[in-house]
C-alpha cells in the first residue's frame, strides 16, 4: 500500500471546479476523515460545490481511492467519531469482543468492520478503509441491560491468531451515521484460553477462559463451568433456606433481604469458579496453572499455564453486605496468599465497579481473597454433600 497521504478536499460557493488551480478553501482530511461546515448568507448563487484530490505519490503507484462525500442543512451526515462509544473486552486466539453502550431502548442498528490493522494505517478514521479493506461477516450482536443502561456485545469470530485488528463501528439512524472511534486489540498467540457465552446459570459470563484437562470447545467448557458453579450455589441455597427470611422480626437488614445474599453469592461464585483469562501481555494478569478451588469433576482441572484477570474484591464486599452476619462470611486481609483485583483491572462480573470504594483503596496493595471455607465446610457437614 502507498504512504497514507491525506485527500484533499476544495470548496466553493462560486467556482464549479474548486481545486489547486481554481478558486476555494482547501481541507485536509485526518486520518482519513473531515467534517466541515460552511456558513451560507442569503443570496445568489448556484450551490455548494467540492472538489476532491488525491495526495501526489509515486508515477509506478497505479489505484483508486475511494471516498464517500455526505451533506446536509441539518446536520452533519457523516457524525464525528463519538470518543469512549466502543471498549474492547476480551479476546482469545480467533475471537474478539467488543462492548458499546447507549439509554436507548430500542436496539441501534449496527454495522462492524474489522481489518488487519497495518491496512489502515493513517486512514483509521475513514469508515471505506474498513469497508474496502476489512470484514464485516462473521459478527454476532448480544443485546442486554445493567444498571440502566443498554449493552450492546459484539463478538468477532474466525479470527487470526497473534494478530493485531482494528475494528469500527458505525451506528445508523434517521438523524444520520454515527461512528465510534475504533478499537485496537490483538488475539492471543495462544490457544489455551476460549470465550465462552449464553451461560444458563452465569449468564452474566462472556469472556475468555481457560482450557480445561477434556474440555476445549467453547460449548463443552460453557457447560462444565456452569454447572459447577450451579453446584455450589445449590448447596448455599440450602443453607439460606433455612434462614427465616420473611420473619419480619428476625429481618437482618433495613435494606438487603435474602434475595440479594442469593444474587450477591451468585455472582461471586461465578467468578470465583469460572477464572477469567487475562490477556499474555496484560500487567493485570497473574500466571497461574490450576484453579483456585478444589474440583471433584476431574475433566474441570485445568492443566496448562494461562494469565488470570482476578475477580474484583467488591464481589467480596457485596456478599458481606448483602448475607447475614451470622452466616460468617469475611473479606480478605494481609494473611491470604491469593489476591483478588481492584476496579479497573479484575473481573467485575454482575457489578458496576467503576468506582473504586474506599475499602478496596485501603487494601489495593495487599488485597487478597478467601474462598469462605468455614461457610463451605458447613454445607458439607450439615448436608452430607
Amino acid at each position: 500500500m502507498p504512504p497514507a497521504n491525506q485527500l484533499e478536499v476544495w470548496i466553493s460557493t462560486e467556482s464549479k471546479n474548486p481545486g489547486p488551480d481554481s478558486y476555494g478553501h482547501k481541507y485536509i482530511l485526518k486520518d482519513g476523515y473531515l467534517n466541515v461546515t460552511i456558513p451560507i448568507s442569503k443570496g445568489n448563487y448556484d450551490g455548494v460545490y467540492v472538489g476532491v484530490y488525491a495526495p501526489k505519490l509515486s508515477d509506478n503507484y497505479l489505484n483508486d481511492y475511494y471516498f464517500e462525500i455526505g451533506a446536509s442543512s441539518k446536520g452533519f451526515v457523516h457524525q464525528t467519531p463519538i470518543e469512549n462509544g466502543l471498549f474492547f473486552d476480551d479476546t482469545d486466539n480467533n475471537n474478539a469482543l467488543l462492548r458499546t453502550f447507549s439509554t436507548s431502548i430500542e436496539q441501534p442498528l449496527y454495522y462492524t468492520y474489522f481489518v488487519e490493522s497495518t491496512r489502515v494505517n493513517g486512514i483509521s478514521m475513514s469508515s471505506c478503509a474498513y469497508k474496502e479493506n476489512g470484514w464485516s461477516t462473521n459478527v454476532t450482536y448480544t443485546r442486554s441491560e445493567k444498571y440502566g443502561k443498554y449493552q450492546t456485545s459484539i463478538f468477532l469470530n474466525n479470527l487470526k491468531n497473534g494478530t493485531k485488528y482494528s475494528a469500527l463501528v458505525t451506528e445508523e439512524s434517521t438523524d444520520g451515521i454515527k461512528t465510534f472511534t475504533p478499537v485496537n486489540f490483538q488475539t492471543q498467540s495462544q490457544s489455551n484460553c476460549v470465550i465462552i457465552k449464553n451461560l444458563e446459570f452465569c449468564d452474566g459470563v462472556f469472556y475468555s477462559v481457560p482450557k480445561t484437562v477434556s474440555k476445549n470447545t467453547e460449548a463443552e467448557l460453557a457447560i462444565g463451568y456452569d454447572n459447577l458453579a450451579k453446584s455450589y450455589f445449590n448447596n448455599f441455597t440450602l443453607t439460606i433456606d433455612q434462614y427465616p427470611c420473611n420473619d419480619t422480626e428476625s429481618k437482618y437488614s433495613l435494606i438487603r433481604n435474602c434475595n440479594d445474599c442469593k444474587e450477591a453469592y451468585k455472582n461471586w461464585i461465578c467468578a470465583i469458579t469460572i477464572p477469567r483469562c487475562a490477556s499474555e501481555d496484560s500487567n493485570n494478569g497473574k500466571l497461574r496453572d490450576r484453579p483456585r478451588i478444589k474440583i471433584s469433576d476431574q475433566s474441570m482441572n485445568i492443566n496448562q499455564p494461562y494469565m488470570e484477570l482476578a475477580p474484583c474484591v467488591d464481589l467480596c464486599y457485596n456478599l458481606t453486605r448483602s448475607c447475614p452476619a451470622s452466616f460468617g462470611f469475611r473479606c480478605p486481609d494481609s494473611k491470604i496468599i491469593s489476591t483478588y483485583g481492584d476496579a479497573g483491572s479484575c473481573n467485575s462480573l454482575g457489578m458496576d465497579v467503576s468506582f473504586k470504594s474506599n475499602a478496596a483503596i485501603r487494601i489495593r496493595s495487599s488485597s487478597q481473597w478467601i474462598i469462605l471455607i468455614i461457610i463451605f465446610e458447613f454445607i458439607i457437614l450439615i448436608m452430607g454433600i
